[in-house]
């Protein structure tokens, strides 16, 4: 379903993915940044299509931050999302995955809500399809080569609320495994 980036050879896979979907989409390339949690997305056959990048705010670089900094509150527990790329042949099977994976990974780590730059079209395929409130907090801004959507997105309100029917797409990726000790 997904792995962490934990090698070179891992780190080459995900910046060639998410090159190969920037370049079709006339994005600029920006590599991983220091700090950020790196996930590849694997598809039914096997293969690596996607990719996706979790940086806690405190991390995101001095754009994003203050780009966000009027609009987040101190309650709030915030990471960045970045590097959602899914090769064309993918986009289906590994959207959701990639959509499941953030919630998951908010849950675990205890992120209230996140902060990104999204694409209109996700933009709305995160409100309309999955329910996940995505905030506009701004103008649409142009950035690595095309209009974006300053967005705070309200994650915790989806993991604490996992089975209403808003979210019957939801499918977890993290396993937990419960360990009894017997004395």
């Amino acid at each position: 379903m997904y792995k962490q980036v934990d090698s070179a050879e891992s780190l080459a896979l995900f910046h060639q993915i998410k090159k190969t979907v920037w370049d079709s989409m006339g994005f600029d390339m920006e590599y991983a940044k220091d700090g950020s949690d790196l996930y590849l997305l694997k598809a039914d056959d096997g293969e690596f299509g996607g990719t996706y990048e979790f940086t806690p705010h405190s991390k995101s670089n001095p754009f994003i931050r203050s780009l966000f900094q009027d609009v987040l509150k101190k309650e709030m527990k915030v990471m960045e999302l970045d590097s959602l790329a899914v090769l064309p042949k993918y986009r289906g099977q590994l959207g959701h995955r990639g959509i499941s994976l953030m919630i998951d990974y908010a849950e675990k780590h205890g992120y209230t809500h996140a902060v990104g730059i999204a694409d209109p079209t996700f933009f709305q395929k995160i409100n309309n399809r999955y329910h996940i409130k995505a905030t506009q907090v701004k103008d649409m801004i142009f950035y690595k080569g095309a209009d974006a959507i300053p967005t705070l997105f309200h994650l915790e309100e989806v993991y604490l609320n996992k089975e209403h029917p808003n979210y019957s797409w939801y499918t977890p990726l993290f396993s937990q495994i419960k360990v009894e000790v017997v004395g």
